[in-house]
């Protein structure tokens, strides 16, 4: 049987098909139409309506007369999914979940149908990101060279299927002019043919970082998400060894923790750090005391179901959100002491910005007191 595929779809998402698809046979139908279609002539289906439940629903009916069919969902980045979908779809063919990115969803949708497809082929999908959220690096921006040159010499000895991500934080100096020219040098240098160790991307306005976690998670496809300040002030003995532990599959989450470890930390920082730390604990999952250290790592399933609750208005908590919805949603998290150096020119005020932090601590429990995880499914407003 030639590769012959059945799209079930709504139309909301307007994804040009014709033009994507062109490795493979394919027909579109609509939702509505999967009694009416014989689904024995084709290798995979597709379902992509707007309506998460009604995505299952259908999946379901085409499963009740093809239980081998393998399956691509689409969903949106937007809305939560169930943790356990799985169940409601019955049948043993492969099924999968693609969250629709803004940009560059063709290569992922491609890549998942021919993986649907041949299982056997291996996958071009990157395997780690660095994403590194830069904001005003003018002035300090041999730090962020220093660092970036580190991690080449890292992926180029360890981690070869890898990226470097910039997330520019609506920068109002000239920081996007020099993250460019960095990647220049970097693509002139290098002997790789592929899409390089380095990319970067922009937003429109500085979001105190929340942007550029939320940005990246939504943008950027890589089974392991790594985000780290991109001053030099970790090192990367660290780094390797969070992403060794992600890769043993017993975590969710690795996070650092500065507090007891960080150099030139002046005494009023450490003693707000401590008041930060007792605030938050009911907050954090077990074994986390440290929300705010720039250094953590995630698998993209587990980002996936935390992106949804993020909420851009909190600022440099974002961390404090992200590992809050983590212990709400159950994800396995370890904490580890990381070497780290505070460097001059930090963008944090230390008094406003935490009287910020305080409200935020308020803000987020409420934003996320619904979400919760039961036997069954994930539940959020």
């Amino acid at each position: 049987m030639e590769d012959r595929i059945v799209i079930f779809t709504d139309g909301s998402r307007k994804i040009l098909y014709n033009s994507i698809m062109i490795l493979f046979s394919h027909t579109e139908a609509g939702p509505d139409s999967v009694d009416q279609i014989d689904l024995e002539d084709y290798k995979a289906a597709i379902v992509d309506v707007k309506n998460l439940e009604e995505g299952f629903e259908i999946s379901g009916r085409i499963r009740s007369i093809r239980p081998d069919l393998p399956l691509l969902i689409i969903n949106d980045f937007e809305k939560p999914a169930d943790r356990f979908f799985f169940t409601k779809i019955k049948g043993f063919g492969q099924i999968r979940i693609l969250n629709m990115r803004r940009v560059g969803y063709e290569e992922e949708l491609l890549e998942n149908t021919q993986n649907l497809l041949h299982p056997e082929y291996p996958s071009t999908k990157n395997d780690i990101a660095i994403i590194l959220p830069v904001y005003n690096e003018e002035k300090r921006f041999n730090y962020v060279y220093n660092f970036v040159r580190k991690l080449e010499r890292l992926l180029e000895e360890a981690f070869i299927n890898a990226t470097i991500y910039f997330v520019n934080d609506g920068s109002k100096d000239n920081t996007e002019k020099m993250v460019q020219m960095l990647l220049k040098e970097h693509s002139d240098r290098t002997e790789y043919v592929s899409r390089g160790f380095i990319a970067a991307q922009n937003l429109s306005m500085n979001t105190r970082k929340a942007g550029t976690y939320i940005e990246g998670i939504r943008t950027i496809d890589a089974d392991i998400l790594l985000f780290v300040d991109a001053d030099d002030s970790f090192v990367i003995d660290d780094i390797a060894l969070m992403i060794n532990i992600l890769r043993e599959g017993y975590y969710d989450m690795v996070v650092g923790s500065k507090d007891l470890t960080a150099e030139n930390r002046p005494p009023l920082r450490r003693l707000l750090s401590f008041a930060k730390r007792l605030l938050t604990k009911s907050m954090l999952p077990k074994g986390v005391y440290d929300s705010q250290t720039g250094l953590k790592a995630m698998k993209s399933t587990t980002a996936k179901y935390i992106i949804p609750y993020l909420h851009m208005n909190t600022g440099l908590a974002i961390d404090l959100e992200i590992l809050h919805l983590a212990r709400k949603l159950d994800f396995r998290v370890l904490q580890i002491p990381v070497t780290c150096i505070d460097r001059e020119g930090s963008h944090v005020d230390v008094v406003k910005d935490s009287i910020a932090f305080l409200k935020n601590i308020f803000r987020i429990r409420k934003n996320n007191k619904k979400v919760r995880i039961d036997s069954t499914e994930v539940k959020g407003k």
